[in-house]
């Protein structure tokens, strides 16, 4: 009996010893980028105060050092990339850090208000349902031909541009199939779909569409040739949470006119006043990703309007330390510096739009807007001098905290 008991408790052991095991390498591995960008021409240090090692092949050639402490890396005037193996306490296998050497960037970091105008790609199907004919028999034409989140760019071969277009197209059926060109996860295919008359004798497919989205956001940061990035994480749909796929966009000139404040449960809002006319654009939107949205600027439209650009340095996100920081906002139609604090930094947030924690300190802000509201995503966070990212979200049940993403990460957007 007592072999039995102790084998038993020998057992329970072993299950914690495993259990605790496994949540260190796992806690390592979540701690540690996939991806490091190191700048040419520089001597630079890596810290992850991680529990384990490493081995990177250089040009120089190999080098094996603990990730305990900070590694030195001298780099070269060439770009150039690395894998760097990485092993938990020295010999259980974590993980293969890639190390992008990469030349310096210098940007502006903006701050102002923008008008967002995004065109999708044809028309988006965000609902797909039934309706009643004329006799109250339930129809749903579209079902199991089409889905959410599907974009239609054709019907019977015309290229579809937009709402209109698409409702005036089969307004005009009277009820012959019908071939849509439909766009799936990036995979172009053909349905075909019979419309039915409702009970007003109009001829519909049971589905729900968009082909826009706009509001105002912020503006993260323009480079010497007008190239911007902003709100620091893509646009998508209201409806299926899916990101919008962009046909065309435009950035319209816009100054906030209310601010609702932001409180436990209730995010606040900023609401702006876009004039969506040609003389009002600002610069032209092509990409629209899950780092933020990207394109060109009119310069000469920028300096007209009295905003200068000061180019200033990035920080990567080894040069990010905890504690004081700023962002850059525009509340009272000026831009101003408002004080924050980095509260956490997640080295392993690869891709991802939450790599920084973030707490408003600033009474000034707090005291306009509650903490960080709706349309100020993309408000750029500088430390040290440097651009070192930008504000995404905020937590609904505490307005002052939010998350950011790495500049590093919209950089290559």
């Amino acid at each position: 009996m007592r072999k039995v008991i102790k084998n038993f408790y020998k057992g329970i052991i072993a299950f914690v010893l495993m259990g605790a095991l496994a949540g260190g390498w796992y806690a390592c591995y979540d701690s540690t980028p996939s991806q490091v960008r190191l700048l040419t021409d520089k001597e630079q240090h890596i810290d992850f105060k991680l529990p384990a090692s490493a081995s990177i092949e250089t040009d120089q050639g190999r080098m094996v050092a603990g990730l305990y402490r900070p590694i030195k890396m001298v780099t070269g005037a060439a770009e150039t990339a690395y894998q760097m193996d990485v092993k938990w306490l020295g010999f259980i296998p974590l993980k293969s850090v890639e190390i992008q050497v990469v030349g310096e960037r210098e940007v502006s970091a903006a701050g102002f208000p923008i008008g967002i105008f995004l065109k999708t790609k044809g028309v988006m199907v965000v609902g797909v349902g039934s309706f009643n004919d004329i006799n109250g028999a339930g129809f749903a034409p579209a079902k199991n031909h089409l889905e959410e989140g599907d974009y239609i760019v054709s019907y019977n071969g015309v290229e579809i541009t937009g709402k209109k277009q698409f409702m005036s197209l089969l307004s005009e059926n009277q009820g012959t199939e019908v071939v849509l060109g439909i766009e799936r996860d990036g995979v172009y295919l053909e349905e075909r779909v019979t419309p039915a008359k409702n009970q007003n004798g109009e001829y519909k497919m049971g589905i729900w569409i968009r082909d826009n989205a706009q509001g105002v956001g912020t503006l993260t940061f323009v480079d010497e040739q007008g190239n911007f990035g902003a709100l620091g994480h893509g646009i998508t749909d209201a409806d299926t949470g899916e990101l919008m796929e962009l046909g065309r966009g435009s950035l319209y000139g816009t100054k906030i006119v209310a601010v609702r404040k932001g409180t436990d449960g209730v995010p606040g809002e900023l609401t702006g006043m876009i004039e969506y006319d040609d003389a009002n654009v600002i610069g032209e939107i092509t990409q629209n990703t899950p780092y933020g949205i990207f394109g060109h600027l009119d310069l000469e439209k920028l300096a007209a309007s009295g905003i200068d650009l000061e180019m200033q340095e990035i920080g990567l996100k080894q040069d990010i330390h905890l504690g004081a920081a700023t962002m850059i906002s525009s509340i009272n139609e000026e831009m101003k510096e408002y004080d924050i604090e980095i509260t956490a930094i997640h080295m392993g947030s690869d891709g991802g739009n939450k790599g920084l924690e973030l707490l408003v300190t600033d009474e000034e802000l707090l005291n306009l807007t509650g903490g960080i509201v709706q349309g100020m995503s993309g408000s750029p966070i500088l430390q040290d001098g440097k651009v070192v990212g930008a504000v995404t979200h905020v937590l609904v049940n505490a307005p002052e905290k939010g998350y950011g993403i790495f500049i590093e990460e919209m950089l290559q957007g």
